[in-house]
């Protein structure tokens, strides 16, 4: 064995079983022919191209998440990887749409949302349009999502980046940075979401926190009483959903276990830095119970789930989904 193959053989080390064992002689033996055809000697001092090596990462990361090839148990990570993307993305169009509410009540085009009396009307600035932008994008992404449309892994790392790099830019406080957190787990499922068949009948849990932040926008009271606005929070809405969820789940006699139970997990779990951002701000001993108890909610709601759905996981066979 020559070192380049030696060293392509250590490269398809990358690549998950079952798909080594099928591929990597006949992969190996393409890339010996390929880069030795003009150069014989090139086998015994050459080393793997740039190229080969980032597409051998690629096809390993998508053979975990279930391409073709791939295992029963990839198959079934891809799946939930595809329902952390879809619930979250739609999570997250629920506080973008929130948003653009405010937005609208704050230059007076929306008088039937509550804002504050800031003494007129502000003024529009470039912050504000990038602001809009990306709110918009947000909702565009979780159509897609839903759809199962390519547009949506591009788009997503387009809105993590407009998330992203104006609240690292701006931060007064480095807790703000928690949030930021949990808005990039249900965008980097998105950016590594496989392709599947549009979801036409979405679970049940994806629309609610939409239907969930609008109603509070629209309806709520202009002053609720204090013990109350812990719920009026959209962060606390998601994981209080997420955690009837999951207790749905549980609860439901279902044969087969696994997906999304694992994706209630992750979302739940994606909450907490959210809600611990809440903690220092001097607010009510009210709100702070209640972002207490949901705190604790999504925490047990992530350990049950996650349990759940990791045993009925690691339960599925390494053998090709195609077999």
């Amino acid at each position: 064995m020559s070192p380049l193959e030696q060293r392509y053989r250590r490269l398809l080390t990358w690549l998950p079983e079952p798909a080594r064992s099928r591929w990597a002689d006949d992969m190996t033996e393409t890339y010996l022919q390929v880069e030795t055809a003009d150069d014989p000697e090139y086998a015994e001092f050459g080393s793997p191209s740039l190229t080969d090596r980032l597409d051998v990462a690629r096809l390993a990361l998508r053979l975990r998440l279930g391409a073709p090839g791939a295992s029963v148990r990839a198959v079934a990570t891809g799946r939930t990887v595809r329902l952390v993307a879809v619930a979250g993305t739609v999570a997250l169009a629920s506080l973008a749409l929130l948003g653009l509410l405010s937005t609208a009540a704050l230059h007076g085009v929306l008088p039937l949302v509550d804002a504050p009396d800031v003494g007129g009307t502000p003024g529009w600035g470039p912050g504000d349009a990038v602001s809009v932008v990306v709110r918009v994008l947000t909702v565009v992404l979780a159509v897609c999502a839903i759809r199962g449309l390519a547009a949506t892994r591009p788009l997503a790392v387009v809105v993590l980046i407009g998330q992203l790099v104006p609240a690292v830019v701006s931060v007064i406080r480095p807790l703000e940075l928690l949030f930021q957190l949990t808005i990039a787990v249900p965008l980097v499922a998105a950016a590594l979401m496989p392709p599947g068949r549009p979801m036409h009948r979405p679970l049940w849990l994806i629309p609610v926190p939409l239907v969930a932040s609008v109603s509070v926008a629209a309806l709520r009271p202009g002053e609720p009483p204090e013990w109350t606005w812990g719920l009026f929070d959209p962060v606390v809405q998601w994981a209080l959903l997420t955690a009837v969820a999951g207790a749905v789940l549980l609860l439901r006699r279902r044969r087969v276990r696994g997906p999304a139970e694992l994706a209630v997990a992750v979302l739940a779990l994606a909450t907490l830095p959210a809600l611990a951002s809440r903690w220092p701000y001097d607010t009510p001993p009210e709100y702070a119970t209640v972002v207490v108890l949901t705190t604790l909610a999504a925490t047990a709601t992530a350990a049950v789930t996650g349990t759940v759905g990791l045993r009925a996981v690691r339960a599925l066979p390494m053998v090709p989904a195609d077999r």
